[in-house]
């Protein structure tokens, strides 16, 4: 059986309900924060005992700074008055759904988000940048199928 694997290109960070204005490149992180457990029964063995204390995830993009971008195209100076405002933020990843620029509704992962850093660099020559540093506040829950493209899977696999 085929295997389908997610073209970086078709990884969709949107804010807002929208997704960011000519995005360049998104990371998501998620982390485990361990407790450890001594008890004396495995105080006795050489094995250490751990234990899940908390989840955290963090997500950072690039783009370009449009000049131009409207309510549909979240863009650097969006981005900052929702820094600046100080609120989480609705935040989510997904598959691009097909041609559109445009993450999938049916798919994914979301969660409210406080923007913990923006950078904006414009070297001489160059297109300017902004990058974007997210941290999640609160639960980041999966919908419908994750990252599973559906219709991809059932091109590579018609038996189901």
């Amino acid at each position: 059986m085929a295997k389908s694997v997610l073209d970086g290109t078709n990884l969709i960070l949107g804010v807002g309900g929208k997704a960011l204005g000519f995005s360049t490149g998104c990371k998501v992180s998620t982390s485990t924060e361990t407790g450890e457990r001594v008890t004396k029964e495995a105080a006795s063995g050489k094995w250490k005992e751990k234990y899940v204390k908390s989840l955290s995830e963090s997500i950072s993009a690039e783009g370009c700074v449009l000049t131009d971008g409207d309510s549909d195209t979240p863009t650097y100076d969006q981005l900052k008055a929702m820094q600046l405002n100080g609120e989480p933020v609705e935040a989510n990843y997904s598959i691009r759904d097909g041609d559109s620029r445009n993450g999938k509704a049916t798919g994914g992962y979301k969660g409210n988000y406080i923007i913990t850093s923006l950078e904006l660099d414009g070297q001489a020559g160059d297109d300017a940048k902004y990058s974007v540093q997210l941290e999640n506040c609160g639960p980041v829950t999966k919908v419908g199928d994750g990252l599973k493209d559906v219709k991809a899977t059932q091109k590579t696999n018609p038996q189901g």
